[in-house]
C-alpha cells in the first residue's frame, strides 16, 4: 500500500472503532447523543475508506462526508447541551436537527475548493470549540477530565496544522494532522464512554 492508504487505514480503524463503540452505548442507553456521533463516525469512515481504496469520485466522496458528518456531530452536540440542562430549561428536541438543514445547500458550494473550504473549516472549527466548552466545562469536577483535555488538545493542533499549515502550503504532510486526529478521538471517546457508563449504573 501506498503511504497515504496506511495513514487512511489507521484513521479507518479508529474511526471503526468509535461507531462500534458508540453504538454499543446507543442501544443499552437510546440516547440521540450516541446515535449522533456514531453516525458521524460512520460517515467520515465511509469517506476514508473511498479514500483507501480508491473508489471511482473518491475526492467527492470524502468531501461529502466531512460536511455531512460534522453536521451529525454538530446536532450530537446540540442534543448534549440540552441533556445537560434542567428538564424545565431543555429546548424542544427537534431544534437539534436544525444542522441538517444545511445539507440542502452543500450541493451548491461542493464545486467551489475555496467556498467548500472556508465552510468546512467553519463548521469543523465551531463544533471543536464547543466540544472543548461541553466537555472540559461541563466535567470541571470530573477525575479523568485530562483524558478530555489530551484529547481536544491533539484534535486541536490537528485542525490548527491541517487549515493552517498543510492543506495549501505542505499538502504531502497532511497525515500529521490525520494521525493525530485519530489519536484525539481516540482518547476523547474512552472517557465519554467511561463517563456514560458510570452516570449509567449510578
Amino acid at each position: 500500500m501506498e503511504p497515504f492508504q496506511w495513514v487512511d487505514l489507521l484513521v479507518s480503524v479508529s474511526l471503526l472503532i468509535s461507531f462500534y463503540s458508540l453504538i454499543r452505548l446507543y442501544m443499552v442507553k437510546r440516547s440521540l447523543v450516541d446515535l449522533y456521533f456514531g453516525l458521524s463516525a460512520l460517515i467520515l469512515l465511509i469517506g476514508y475508506v473511498g479514500h483507501m481504496v480508491g473508489f471511482h469520485f473518491n475526492s467527492l466522496i470524502m468531501n461529502w462526508s466531512k460536511l455531512v458528518s460534522v453536521t451529525f456531530y454538530i446536532s450530537g452536540l446540540l442534543v448534549l447541551i440540552r441533556e445537560s440542562k434542567p428538564v424545565f430549561a431543555r429546548f424542544p428536541l427537534y431544534l437539534t436537527a436544525l444542522p441538517f438543514v444545511s445539507i440542502l445547500f452543500f450541493p451548491l458550494v461542493i464545486d467551489f475548493t475555496v467556498i467548500k473550504d472556508l465552510v468546512n473549516g467553519i463548521y469543523q472549527g465551531g463544533a471543536l470549540i464547543v466540544s472543548i466548552l461541553v466537555l472540559t466545562v461541563n466535567n470541571v469536577n470530573e477525575i479523568g477530565r485530562r483524558y478530555y483535555i489530551v484529547g481536544l488538545t491533539l484534535v486541536s493542533v490537528s485542525f490548527l496544522t491541517y487549515w493552517v499549515i498543510f492543506n495549501r502550503d505542505i499538502p504531502d504532510k497532511i497525515w500529521i494532522s490525520e494521525i493525530l486526529f485519530a489519536a484525539g478521538i481516540l482518547l476523547v471517546l474512552f472517557r465519554f464512554i467511561k463517563s456514560n457508563s458510570v452516570r449509567k449504573t449510578t
